[in-house]
């Protein structure tokens, strides 16, 4: 029965560990695409 418990605690673990590693991907290609809008905006100043 212990082990029972301790896979459940494992898979939330692992599960957790997915969850935020999807997160951080997520946030690491918004922060991509930020960058990018931010230079073609100042691209577009500096021509002007």
């Amino acid at each position: 029965m212990i082990a029972f418990y301790l896979s459940l605690a494992a898979l939330g673990a692992a599960g957790a560990a997915l969850i935020r590693e999807l997160a951080a991907a997520q946030a690491r290609q918004r922060a991509a695409l930020r960058r990018v809008h931010v230079n073609t905006a100042d691209r577009s100043t500096r021509r002007g």
